[in-house]
């Protein structure tokens, strides 16, 4: 018994486990799996399961629908998505004791039969879990733990460990392996030599196996554990994706920046591989609070900077090969955003939404890649009020990513005399916030629509239209017109100014 451990469960779900023990004796409920290993690390849980002994599936199916709304998807193996009334949390899931035994052996996401059984020994439902720290029970009624892989051992000294032989848990379900990772970057445990071992040789069929033409693990599941890894800390997963061999079979073009050379007047940190690591860990540093605050990184911004410098082996040259002055990507921002939309797509990324981090969206991280190099191009205070509109005041929410991909790639460029770039940050905000003020409720309300530039210039619909418009846009945002009367002159001087040109 860990003393205290059930007063640290939420008020509601301590008298559920007690009115399932005084409602249906001899019942016996226990909290299981990764909300056991979460109230021992004092780490922030919503995700409840629980599993009841001693009673037939058709008696717990009956008190839980008289007490909340109960999903019936997993019943066929005894498991309840039950929300219980006046629960506000997560769905719990309730399940009577399981075993599962392997069908094929393949590895195929869920490639094994469970079978319930409300007289199996907790220890044996707890035993075919994938890994130690998920295989403990608390016993609602005495606060018992119940231990049988020797989890709090693992907990204790921060592993990450299967239950039983790595190879036969992996083979049970290979996606099991990149739980291992998540894991290991949710909770900053180190993977137990053999697991990792296994896990790594495992990388190849994991990532690319399959059978009768569908995927042995849906790139769904691939997505969300990928994703949640580089969520929980992007320094880490990234290392770890790469050691075990998933990162190049999942993302090729990442792997591709070891060994890719930088010039060293502005990249003293080493080649790309190194770069883009320092630049996953700015997210945790000091300096990202002076510019962000308390602002986590979106996923469009992790992956964002993951990806942003994935063009530079593409449009590689060097001295030696291709007798230029010094070693040149250039237009590695663009050919980089070419390639984002087959990798989102091809790992199927926009599939997972986290509820702070958010959704990925393609079109977003692809924008992100190709302006990284904003500030590179020219210097923030003499952006033009246009410039800064577009880019991150017409949508402010992409113009904060921006902001902070642009951060990262500052922040993991080192300079050989110890400069620093983030200055320019703080001149590109100070511009931000000049133009913001000339704004209305942060938006720019043109002073003439399409159809009232048409009507004054006699001018039929075509490009040319888009066009004017950029140009009010500009006009106004520099003071140059403040009424409809100004900007109709503006634009027939415009007209006049081009007509004499030609």
């Amino acid at each position: 018994m860990i003393k205290g451990l059930i007063k640290k469960l939420p008020s509601h779900l301590r008298k559920i486990g007690a009115r399932i023990n005084n409602d249906l004796k001899p019942a016996r409920v226990y909290l299981v799996g990764g909300a056991v290993r979460d109230l021992l690390l004092k780490r922030i849980t919503k995700d409840y399961d629980l599993v009841v002994s001693g009673i037939p599936a058709k008696t717990l199916e009956r008190w839980l629908a008289k007490r909340g709304q109960v999903n019936l998807v997993g019943k066929t193996f005894g498991v309840y998505k039950w929300q219980p009334a006046g629960w506000k949390g997560e769905v719990i899931d309730v399940a009577l004791p399981r075993t599962e035994h392997v069908s094929m052996g393949t590895g195929e996401y869920r490639d094994f039969k469970i079978k319930s059984n409300p007289d199996l020994p907790i220890q044996d439902d707890l035993l075919r879990r994938d890994f130690t720290i998920n295989a403990l029970a608390l016993n609602l009624s005495n606060g018992c733990i119940i231990d049988p892989a020797r989890g709090l051992f693992d907990i204790k000294n921060k592993k990450i460990k299967t239950v039983g032989y790595p190879e036969q848990r992996f083979k049970e379900d290979l996606s099991r392996t990149l739980r291992a990772i998540r894991f290991a970057c949710q909770l900053g445990f180190k993977i137990e030599s053999a697991t990792l071992k296994n896990l790594s040789v495992l990388s190849h069929k994991t990532s690319l196996g399959k059978k009768e033409g569908n995927w042995l693990v849906p790139r769904e599941i691939i997505a969300r554990e990928l994703l949640k890894s580089f969520i929980a800390n992007p320094f880490l997963a990234m290392d770890l994706f790469d050691k075990t061999g998933f990162m190049s079979e999942l993302l090729p073009e990442v792997t591709a920046l070891h060994k890719t050379p930088q010039p060293r007047k502005w990249h003293s940190e080493g080649d790309v591989w190194q770069h883009t690591k320092l630049a996953l860990t700015s997210f945790e540093n000091l300096e990202w609070q002076k510019f962000f605050g308390k602002n986590k990184p979106s996923l469009n911004v992790i992956i964002g900077t993951l990806l942003h410098d994935i063009g530079k082996p593409l449009t590689l040259k060097t001295p030696k090969k291709d007798g230029v002055d010094r070693i040149r990507t250039d237009g590695h921002d663009v050919a980089g955003a070419r390639l984002v939309p087959n990798i989102c797509q091809r790992l199927k990324l926009t599939s997972y939404t986290d509820s702070m981090a958010g959704q990925i969206k393609t079109e977003t991280i692809t924008w992100l890649v190709n302006n990284h190099l904003l500030l590179a191009h020219g210097e923030p205070e003499i952006f033009k009020p246009t410039t800064i509109y577009r880019y991150f005041l017409a949508d402010p929410v992409k113009g904060l990513e921006l902001q902070q991909v642009i951060f990262a790639d500052m922040y993991g460029t080192r300079p050989i005399d110890g400069s620093s770039l983030l200055p320019r940050l703080y001149q590109l905000q100070k511009r931000i916030n000049e133009v913001n003020q000339k704004l209305t409720q942060g938006k720019l309300k043109l002073l003439l629509n399409g159809k009232e530039i048409m009507k004054e210039l006699k001018l039929k619909p075509g490009p040319q239209i888009g066009q004017l418009l950029k140009i009010i846009e500009e006009a106004q945002l520099e003071g140059r017109i403040k009424n409809k009367k100004q900007a109709k002159q503006y634009l027939r001087e415009y007209k006049i100014n081009i007509n004499n040109y030609y």
